[in-house]
């Protein structure tokens, strides 16, 4: 928490310590409600908002404490394929609660410059199962509403930060920098633990976790139309040296189509992957299209094809 404090240019908090639970007396007005009313086009799977803990809600710490939980969350993985090993249970068990957790915040800070408490006491969980559908097909798949606990949040906007839960930030660099420091703060027991529990490395699970970020960050800049300050703050949260986020493989890239007469069709931003979900040990070959243990060449000439195929069914009126 050293760096948190080190890096609040001079705010000072007008009540209790930050990680303090959430007081009702402000709700109507609070940023953070009014943050989270905004967001609903992010969360048609799951729930995000803020309160106080019920029946049938956890905290995080307490998810990450409890190895049953943990146990049943790898058994769901490897419900799909019961030969699927323990390390790659793990690193699906990472992206999924990545899934949620990178859509519950990213676009708070993308969209309205905050960044809520994370703390693992002071985020609670309802996770479920629900059937979704993709290609046609129903599949399980494990999410999780979202509850704030904590009413504290840092923002680098002036009118926000005048609240009395606010610390004040100076600038949008600083706001990715505390990103980081609370995503780091929140999934370091999970980390953890899931190295104890699957054997799957420390770094290779963080790699997952700054893949997330990436991928998350890019999609929420597409649905804000803010392609450019996504890609910016994602790279500021992910390329810091010395955090565990960091490495050289993850980054951003651009691709473009042309037709047979080298007009452009289409550019499109892609997210270059530095972990790697191992479902190549499910499937034989099986590797997601911009694995890190992809080739750049035939990772590019494969995408072109998808975008191809893509614009060729956009041409034709059909459903994508």
């Amino acid at each position: 928490m050293n760096e948190l404090a080190a890096r609040d240019c001079g705010s000072v908090r007008r009540s209790a310590g930050w990680g303090s639970t959430l007081d009702f007396a402000d709700h109507v007005s609070h940023p953070l409600k009014e943050a989270l009313d905004c967001q609903g086009s992010f969360h048609h799977e799951f729930r995000v908002e803020y309160g106080k803990i019920e029946a049938g809600w956890t905290t995080a710490c307490a998810f990450f404490d409890d190895a049953k939980a943990i146990d049943d969350f790898l058994a769901y993985e490897r419900s799909y394929h019961s030969h699927m090993d323990d390390k790659t249970c793990a690193a699906l068990m990472i992206i999924d609660y990545c899934y949620v957790l990178m859509f519950a915040t990213i676009p708070l800070v993308a969209q309205s410059g905050i960044v809520p408490d994370l703390a693992p006491e002071q985020i609670a969980l309802r996770i479920f199962t629900d059937n979704q559908e993709h290609d046609g097909e129903m599949h399980k798949v494990r999410r999780a509403d979202i509850r704030y606990l904590s009413s504290r949040f840092s923002t680098d906007r002036p009118a926000s930060g005048r609240h009395r839960d606010a610390t004040l930030l100076c600038s949008r660099e600083e706001l990715c920098d505390r990103y980081r420091i609370e995503i780091e703060r929140h999934l370091s027991p999970l980390v953890d633990g899931l190295f104890k529990r699957a054997g799957l490395a420390r770094p290779a699970l963080w790699r997952l976790v700054a893949d997330a970020v990436a991928g998350r960050w890019l999609e929420v800049g597409r649905l804000l139309g803010q392609m450019d300050q996504a890609r910016a703050d994602a790279m500021r949260v992910v390329k810091q040296a010395g955090s565990p986020l960091y490495n050289k493989q993850l980054h951003f890239f651009d691709l473009t189509l042309h037709d047979d007469h080298r007009k452009p069709l289409g550019s499109w931003t892609f997210r270059a992957r530095g972990g790697c979900c191992r479902y190549y040990t499910v499937v034989e070959g099986a590797l997601c299209s911009t694995c890190v243990l992809k080739k750049p060449e035939t990772r590019d000439a494969e995408l072109l094809e998808t975008m191809r195929k893509h614009v060729a069914r956009l041409a034709a009126g059909q459903r994508t």
